[in-house]
């Protein structure tokens, strides 16, 4: 319990302070770049896939088609996602608020156990999202937006799916 809790709650000083710096990073999304950026996402992206199929092999074999099924469902809404991002930078928003996910899922199991885990984990990551553009409201070189808000909670819920899929009975 203790090293998800420490886990979650380092991870979100990395939200907090992703919110504060945010526009001191936008120019490393944009230009010559934001060509780096895009490789750094990719290869982020190549990596949770290879970790997602070595979880996907330690299931025994009966869950293993409806786990694929459910995979390939994530990765189509984590894609579309990306796809409605007009900039760079936004899609940052899927893997931060992806690997939140997965944190919301490994500490919710401490107190939660099936679909209530799955109900608690996705609430919890979707309102560290909506928190994290009321922050965005509050400071004075940002601002909140509801697409923001969606983004986040979608891509926490997407990421609560597919740990939950990998997750062994």
């Amino acid at each position: 319990m203790r090293r998800d809790a420490a886990l979650f709650s380092l991870w979100l000083l990395v939200l907090g302070l992703c919110m504060y710096y945010g526009p001191v990073a936008r120019p490393w999304f944009e230009g010559a770049a934001g060509v780096w950026a895009a490789w750094a996402m990719a290869l982020t992206g190549a990596a949770a896939l290879t970790g997602s199929g070595w979880l996907w092999l330690r299931l025994p074999r009966q869950r293993r088609a409806l786990a694929a099924g459910g995979l390939a469902v994530v990765v189509l809404g984590l894609v579309f996602l990306a796809w409605l991002q007009p900039l760079l930078i936004e899609r940052s928003h899927l893997i931060l608020y992806g690997v939140l996910g997965v944190l919301a899922w490994r500490m919710t199991g401490h107190w939660r156990q099936g679909c209530q885990r799955l109900v608690w984990a996705i609430l919890l990551a979707g309102a560290v999202g909506l928190v994290d553009e009321v922050g965005q409201w509050l400071h004075p070189e940002r601002m909140f937006d509801w697409r923001d808000v969606a983004t986040n909670a979608a891509a926490g819920a997407l990421a609560v799916l597919a740990a939950r899929l990998l997750t062994p009975p």
